[in-house]
């Protein structure tokens, strides 16, 4: 039964995938009009990546995003980092004077490539064009340190106990490379130095509270704490909080600022999912975009973009992913053309439907990836036809490039 209703949804995908002719965000965008229809009513689309890592997933979105923006007038982009971060990223695209490296040198690593690099420029461009109604870029994510934050409380130490200052670099230099390889990619790589980075943070902290006051120093230095006992490796990461917070700054803007809103991030937080179970460091959990389609019914409409191979040494050195594990909904969507747009609320026979219906496993590419396990990056979906109204499948990718 299960390989009747997989050969019968290739065959559909086959059929029905509407081919695209580009991944170029620069080339017009008359292949995305079918979308139109689609998000004509929608106050907020999830635009959802298997990875970050792959140049055309991050072109075909931005080219969804340009759709969005110039034909069905959103206003916000809206992405899973840092609000005071992507504030600086904001400050440029609204006209301010900081060149666009510098705008951008606080994002999340992952974000700072030059594929979003043209998004920032793209979205700069429009709003020289629209003054008057511009486009807006928020961050989801609470304030957290960052690497100037460490330098700070180097320069305080340094001005009221010099003599300390190796001792509290020994922890900073150690730790401040989690702000460019996350502790637990270290950890996968087999770089980590060994003791936990947050024990390295408070031992900073208690050299810091030490101090006659420290003033804002001890602020910075808790804030650091914070931000290490909160990451994967820390053990602190609380998926509901980010999505409580999340659904409420987007629920917010969409209230007090009737604003229409692209939600940009990867998919296990932009499906419809009510349990999305990972691959790895994380239990259980329900999306973001699961909480806003409860809120917002078809308000919420949810976008994967696929990939079916490709390089993604960028962000994964050496990484070259292969071709999707049999059995997979992978395997099913790489049934179509090399890259298209594929309705997934279209008419379809019994059999698809019992295929849709799945569960599924689907590959997610994050932080860690490894091509010799392959099979281990995939997570477990639901109802494909839930957690995405359609899917945009670029083929065979190419390596992001980092700034």
């Amino acid at each position: 039964m299960a390989r009747t209703t997989e050969t019968a949804a290739r065959r559909w995908v086959a059929e029905h995938a509407r081919a695209l002719t580009t991944t170029d965000p620069a080339d017009a965008l008359t292949d995305l009009h079918p979308l139109r229809e689609l998000l004509a009513d929608a106050e907020i689309v999830g635009i959802g990546e298997q990875t970050r890592a792959a140049h055309e997933v991050m072109t075909q979105a931005h080219r969804v995003l340009r759709l969005l923006v110039e034909d069905l007038g959103f206003r916000v982009l809206a992405i899973q980092d840092d609000e005071v971060a992507v504030e600086r990223v904001n400050a440029y695209v609204l006209g301010g004077d900081e060149d666009v490296r510098t705008a951008m040198s606080e994002l999340w690593a992952p974000w700072r490539t030059a594929e979003l690099r043209a998004v920032v420029e793209w979205a700069r461009a429009f709003n020289r064009r629209h003054r008057s109604d511009p486009l807006r870029i928020v961050g989801l994510d609470a304030p957290s340190a960052r690497p100037a934050d460490y330098q700070a409380v180097i320069e305080h130490v340094a001005r009221v106990r010099p003599e300390l200052v190796p001792e509290l670099r020994r922890h900073y230099d150690t730790i401040v490379t989690a702000h460019e390889v996350p502790e637990h990619v270290q950890h996968a790589r087999g770089v980590h130095p060994g003791r936990p980075f947050v024990e390295h943070a408070r031992d900073a902290l208690d050299l810091v509270a030490a101090l006659p006051d420290p003033g804002v120093a001890l602020e910075k230095a808790k804030l650091i704490v914070d931000a290490h006992a909160g990451s994967f490796a820390g053990g602190g990461f609380d998926y509901a909080e980010t999505r409580r917070r999340s659904v409420a700054v987007l629920t917010s803007l969409l209230r007090d600022d009737g604003v229409k809103i692209a939600y940009w991030e990867g998919m296990s937080f932009t499906a419809n999912a009510p349990r999305v179970i990972p691959a790895a460091l994380l239990g259980p959990f329900q999306s973001v975009g699961n909480e806003l389609r409860e809120r917002l019914g078809e308000r919420y409409v949810s976008l994967l973009i696929a990939f079916a191979r490709g390089d993604v040494s960028g962000l994964h050195p050496g990484q070259v992913v292969p071709d999707p594990m049999p059995g997979s909904a992978d395997a099913v969507l790489a049934a179509g053309p090399d890259r298209y747009l594929l309705d997934l609320r279209s008419p379809r026979p019994e059999p698809v439907n019992d295929w849709l219906g799945g569960p599924h496993k689907l590959r997610i590419i994050s932080g860690i990836y490894k091509a010799e396990a392959d099979p281990e990056h995939y997570l477990t979906a639901g109802r494909l036809d839930e957690w995405f109204d359609a899917v945009l499948q670029v083929g065979t990718v190419t390596p992001t490039t980092l700034l």
